[in-house]
């Protein structure tokens, strides 16, 4: 079997959400599957990759994507063409998979616009994928109100590897930490204007940390060391269609406080402390529990491990598996 996958994401800036999750599950995936496996990337773009894949220098743009890459799936007797995003070829020559991993102009409190053209091109995509993948309930029902319900569309959530130890909380004595770039959904004036509240309650609760682009982005190794020292995660976001952060934090075993949204309901079930992202004086409450009761702090480090095994790069890698051999019976 010949599987092909689109690595676009991984020319849109630095590796975080959504092109993290794809590493995740294709490192898995190629370290398991007899398949011969080719990537599609942008000229350009290079980087470490698992073993065991080949390559392929795609074009940039969506209209030469779409007159193009039929060619060269053919070229490449591709069996299926699995991308990590909602954009596939509307005639491609072999069965397709597109994922959507939120969809924001659906949402008022994402406070992001999005372009008719996009917003076409990704009903088109979805239409025309022969499997719609979400990583949510949330995700995948409003996937499946502009796909349509002829769309075929199934639930895989993201995994993340958890560490080969989880550290002790009442060792985590570093900064509170906040994973993310600065859109408005991540609601970080927000999340600021609470640690403020918080620190008046509480002298001694550290300083915030926002960890992501566009001035203060991690590779993997610093994210890490983070994640091994924080004293709680801070999650406050207005929208999400999934949460890498969140399950990031539960596998570290972090005390983590998160919106009350229901893709962070859906990973974290009851090992997490659940806020109103809009009240400023919820998130420093969070706050303060998280940082002050140490029973409840024990309780989270100990739950948290065991809720993200649930969510791991082997069971989504087996799921690929599972679907690609479906899709070219």
């Amino acid at each position: 079997m010949i599987v092909v996958f689109d690595g676009t994401c991984l020319a849109d800036g630095p590796i975080t959400g959504v092109s993290r999750a794809f590493l995740n599950g294709l490192t898995a995936y190629a370290a398991n599957s007899t398949a011969a496996i080719y990537l599609l990337l942008p000229d350009g773009i290079e980087g470490p990759l698992p073993p065991g894949i080949t390559v392929v220098p795609t074009p940039r743009g969506a209209l030469r994507r779409q007159l193009l890459l039929p060619k060269l799936l053919r070229q490449l007797q591709a069996d299926v063409l699995h991308s990590p995003v909602a954009a596939v070829p509307l005639r491609a020559p072999c069965p397709t998979i597109a994922t959507v991993h939120d969809l924001p102009w659906r949402h008022a409190d994402s406070g992001e616009s999005t372009s008719y053209w996009r917003r076409f091109a990704t009903r088109c995509a979805l239409r025309s994928a022969s499997v719609v993948l979400a990583p949510s309930t949330f995700t995948l029902e409003a996937a499946r109100s502009i796909a349509g319900h002829g769309a075929k569309l199934l639930l895989l959530p993201n995994g993340t590897t958890a560490p080969q130890c989880v550290v002790d909380p009442a060792l985590r004595l570093g900064p509170l930490l906040a994973l993310g770039d600065d859109r408005h959904r991540k609601n970080r004036n927000a999340v600021r204007t609470a640690c403020a509240l918080a620190r008046e309650r509480s002298e001694s609760l550290p300083e915030i940390c926002f960890a992501g682009p566009p001035d203060n982005y991690l590779d993997e190794p610093m994210k890490e060391q983070l994640l091994r020292g924080c004293r709680m995660l801070v999650q406050a976001s207005r929208f999400e269609g999934f949460g890498m952060p969140v399950l990031e934090g539960l596998a570290h075993g972090i005390p983590t406080v998160c919106s009350d949204l229901p893709p962070f309901r859906e990973i974290a079930g009851d090992a997490a402390i659940y806020v109103d992202p809009r009240s400023p004086a919820s998130i420093a409450d969070g706050i303060v529990r998280a940082h002050e009761d140490a029973p409840l702090r024990t309780q989270l480090a100990s739950e948290g491990p065991l809720r993200a095994a649930r969510f791991t790069p082997n069971a989504v890698a087996a799921a690929w598996g599972q679907l690609h051999l479906a899709l070219t019976r």
